[in-house]
């Protein structure tokens, strides 16, 4: 894989994609990626065997659309290179698949169509099911103020890990506060984090503190089961991020059960981070940045030697 598509918004003009597109566009910005702007369309009728079917009714609308959301991030970041693309076929298909060339992809959580009244949209569950790549979903709530820390959820995983350097990146990127939280109760779920939990959770936080000396980082540790401390303290903050798939969860699924519920009830925006960071290399090489699922020269751990 490879990041040439840089960031990549899902855009359909509705206002919870309108703030896909600011989020991704800032993003493209501070890590020097270009940003791709894609709207998937379809023929919303039957289509009878032998019928002549007028997709350009469809498609020239679609283009136009995408073409506005570029000429506004030229306007706003004129730096940024952007790129167009619809394609037809499920949005949530087009940008799962877009994500194996993709370094981020940003989306919304209501579009326009018959689905838009789900407490997270189809498509913005999907794409962060089956995205390759981290995604960020534009949770539907007021603008943000720019105030407010960068939350991640720390079980002691390896997928946990490699949400907590993500988040480092976005804490940095947003000049916010980083907290690191680990809940100590998961209900029914199995897979407690232990003792030594809080440790692991410092050691990244130094490894990446050192990397970027300017990182405010804090590491919390509650009694609370990890959905409901998860959601009380995401009201106050910029940016929760979670990992994929944590400690106890079903190995096979895509998506872990505390992951899904911060897509689906979390206040703030919510970036899910895929895979894990792998340390590869001789004692006393050269740090390369180095993860599981993503190529990105950006998101990942600088692997220790």
């Amino acid at each position: 894989m490879d990041n040439e598509l840089g960031v990549v918004v899902g855009y359909d003009q509705s206002w919870s994609s309108g703030r896909a597109l600011r989020w991704g566009a800032a993003e493209a910005a501070a890590r020097g990626l270009p940003l791709t702007v894609c709207h998937a369309w379809d023929w919303p009728y039957h289509e009878w065997p032998g019928e002549l079917v007028p997709l350009d009714l469809v498609r020239r609308p679609a283009q136009r659309l995408a073409r506005s959301a570029a000429a506004w991030v030229g306007r706003h970041y004129a730096g940024v290179p952007v790129n167009t693309l619809t394609d037809r076929g499920s949005p949530a298909t087009v940008l799962a698949e877009l994500s194996a060339e993709a370094a981020l992809i940003v989306v919304g959580t209501r579009g326009h169509g018959v689905l838009g009244g789900l407490v997270a949209g189809s498509t913005s569950t999907a794409v962060a099911i089956r995205a390759a790549c981290p995604v960020i979903v534009m949770r539907d709530q007021r603008e943000a103020d720019g105030a407010g820390e960068v939350l991640v959820g720390f079980d002691g995983s390896r997928a946990s890990a490699a949400a907590l350097g993500f988040a480092a990146q976005e804490a940095q990127r947003l000049d916010a506060p980083l907290t690191a939280l680990i809940a100590g109760g998961r209900g029914h779920d199995a897979g407690e984090p232990g003792p030594e939990t809080a440790g692991f959770a410092w050691e990244e936080l130094g490894f990446w503190q050192r990397l970027y000396p300017e990182l405010r980082g804090d590491v919390e540790v509650t009694g609370a089961q990890a959905r409901p401390a998860l959601l009380d303290r995401a009201r106050e903050a910029r940016l929760l991020v979670v990992g994929a798939r944590g400690l106890g969860e079903v190995r096979g699924l895509l998506l872990g059960s505390i992951s899904q519920a911060m897509v689906h009830h979390a206040p703030c925006p919510v970036a899910v981070v895929h895979g894990g960071i792998t340390a590869e290399g001789d004692a006393g090489g050269p740090k390369t940045l180095v993860q599981g699922t993503s190529s990105s020269g950006v998101i990942g751990r600088p692997a220790r030697r």
